[in-house]
């Protein structure tokens, strides 16, 4: 009830409870669509001291943050946190959004606040924190004291040192925040549109149903995603290659973490039977097809077992294609957890070999018998 109570005051020191969280349209021919970003962490700190020149830090932050868009969308939609810093400049320049913290201090249990104007993030995945430059805002008095009944937090002195920290960063009120007319040509946006073509759908915000589930209606009009070699995939794998542009199979393959399945090390086992003659290729983006022929063909082996992992909930892992193994031993550091050992490939080189590759000299590629025992480790494109 605290954290309800908390969370209904933040909300309205954002104006979204007492106004709704409309901005003004740029024009008769837009309407207004805002939104509102939540970054969670699990604490932080507040360096420097007065109004000006702060450095907010969030510690153990997710590898994502929620995106809610009020009417006529009314929808939330999830962006891993590396896309969030890589496209900031093109959602909130020349605007500086504000921002709520809210937050509880190591010494007291009753939440408290400040309010920022936040720019420049810096994400650092591997350590999980988010770091802005900040400048501390003065509350204005409310304008609809009446309007609901809350709870005002208290607003902290700096430098300050906090657990449980969320970030309530407001949509930029700028031409980015409004929906085009039907009659204009869908364009890049920073929040959902309801006219922009279904060709624009980014990939990286998943869209949200109000009981938590993910929903099937794709996020429109933002420009796609990109993600670096060593960052979180869409699956929770690690991205491994980048095709630098969209091909027919995707752009970018990820491979699942090290204890993938559960256990110590990759698991281990025969390609297929010796008689098994699935059609295969060896190209980066066949690994998926490969796999399906395998698995048509063979009732057990490395296809079988990489295709019952589920990795982020998702059912389209396969085993990599002769080349795209390559690729994987090539970021074989960076994606880790690799044995000293042999690994399978989904390319077949004879009735009785398939390819695989020497993770421990070299990455040299052979073919294996099918009989013997190679380790395997799930990929997938996206």
């Amino acid at each position: 009830m605290r954290r309800s109570v908390a969370l209904l005051a933040l909300l309205t020191t954002l104006g979204l409870l007492a106004s709704g969280c409309s901005t003004p349209a740029d024009s008769a021919s837009t309407t207004p669509v805002s939104y509102l970003w939540v970054v969670n962490s699990e604490g932080g700190t507040i360096a420097g001291s007065g109004d000006t020149g702060l450095t907010l830090t969030l510690t153990g932050v997710r590898d994502y943050v929620t995106q809610f868009a009020d009417r006529p969308v009314r929808h939330a939609y999830v962006l891993s946190t590396m896309d969030f810093e890589n496209r900031w400049a093109d959602w909130f320049s020349p605007v500086t959004p504000n921002a709520v913290l809210s937050f509880t201090e190591p010494a007291s249990p009753m939440p408290a606040s400040i309010v920022l104007e936040v720019t420049d993030p810096v994400y650092d995945e591997s350590a999980r924190t988010l770091s802005f430059t900040a400048t501390r805002l003065h509350r204005e008095p409310d304008p609809h004291p009446d309007a609901v009944e809350k709870v005002s937090l208290p607003n902290i002195p700096t430098p300050a040192t906090f657990i449980s920290g969320a970030l309530f960063i407001d949509g930029a009120e700028d031409g980015g925040s409004s929906e085009p007319a039907a009659s204009d040509p869908p364009e890049a946006s920073p929040v959902p549109t309801v006219e922009a073509s279904a060709d624009a759908a980014d990939p990286s915000l998943v869209p949200v149903a109000p009981d938590g589930s993910e929903s099937p209606a794709p996020m429109l009009g933002a420009a796609a995603p990109s993600y670096r070699i060593g960052a979180r995939g869409p699956g929770g794998g690690i991205v491994f290659y980048d095709a630098g542009s969209q091909q027919p199979w995707g752009r970018y393959l990820e491979a699942a973490p090290d204890g993938w399945n559960g256990g110590a090390g990759d698991s281990q086992s025969r390609w297929c039977y010796l008689d098994c003659r699935a059609p295969t290729s060896t190209e980066i983006g066949t690994g998926a097809a490969n796999t399906t022929a395998m698995i048509a063909s063979c009732s057990s082996g490395a296809a079988t077992i990489v295709s019952y992992y589920r990795g982020g909930g998702l059912a389209d892992w396969f085993l990599p294609s002769k080349d795209e193994l390559n690729q994987l031993y090539l970021q074989r550091t960076v994606v880790g957890g690799f044995a000293a050992d042999w690994y399978w490939s989904s390319s077949q080189f004879g009735a009785f070999n398939a390819w695989d590759t020497d993770f421990r000299h070299g990455g040299r590629q052979g073919n294996g018998g099918k009989f013997g025992s190679d380790r395997v480790r799930p990929v997938r494109a996206f």
